[in-house]
């Protein structure tokens, strides 16, 4: 049966990957032909993926905080009441990064797959192999998101792509109908919302749907609330 890509499309479901590769490679040192030395070299470059990534959404985290002060510094009320301070941004220690980690994480994959000692059931429990593909029940499929905003009206949103050839959202503000704003082809993805008062804050829901031979598949998602500014 085929199966498909070992890498996820989403940022989220990678991280998951490559922590529970560096979790476990360590047991399949010897299976596999790896050195000391070899290991070392594989935690030091899944430290560095997983570092990154994270120092990236907390500092995301922090930039939300911080438009969320901007907001009300702005607007709040009482007029003329006293500011709050500033949100503060969290040190982040940096691991020792070299370019290009993830096309060096696949070809540690690569040489993985081409040992001796490797097995199908080696692959698996690593996350190197893609999950063996079956026929879909549009009944059952829907997108699964997780939108996060950013300045300049910006919605961000990850989520598996389920192996659909895009996937169609839809933004409607609070009180308003769905509209479309975007056609994602790869997660994570951004698109920018046009809003009702130009320079105000705005609510409103996001929703999507996946295309597939270009015709929907399947069900809408969730709607999911976001504030954008």
């Amino acid at each position: 049966m085929a199966r498909r890509s070992w890498w996820p499309g989403a940022r989220p479901e990678q991280l998951v990957l490559v922590q529970n590769f560096n979790a476990k490679i360590g047991g399949y040192a010897t299976a596999l032909g790896l050195l000391p030395a070899e290991i070392s070299a594989i935690n030091d470059l899944c430290d560095t993926f997983v570092g990154v990534v994270n120092a990236t959404d907390q500092r995301r985290a922090s930039m939300q905080s911080m438009v969320a002060w901007r907001d009300e510094i702005l607007f709040g009320e009482p007029e003329g009441g006293p500011a709050p301070e500033p949100p503060a941004f969290p040190a982040v220690t940096f691991p020792a990064a070299t370019l290009g980690t993830v096309p060096q994480f696949f070809s540690v994959r690569d040489r993985i797959v081409s040992a001796k000692g490797y097995t199908l059931a080696i692959g698996e429990d690593l996350g190197i192999v893609g999950p063996e593909m079956s026929q879909l029940n549009p009944d059952n499929v829907a997108p699964s998101l997780k939108p996060t905003t950013s300045a300049g009206y910006w919605v961000n949103l990850s989520g598996s792509m389920q192996g659909m050839d895009a996937m169609r959202v839809e933004y409607a503000p609070k009180g308003g109908n769905f509209t479309t704003v975007a056609f994602l082809t790869n997660t994570p993805g951004g698109f920018q919302i046009t809003p009702a008062n130009p320079n105000q804050p705005e609510m409103g829901h996001i929703r999507a749907v996946f295309i597939k031979k270009n015709a929907e598949f399947g069900n809408y998602s969730a709607d999911y609330p976001v504030t954008v500014s």
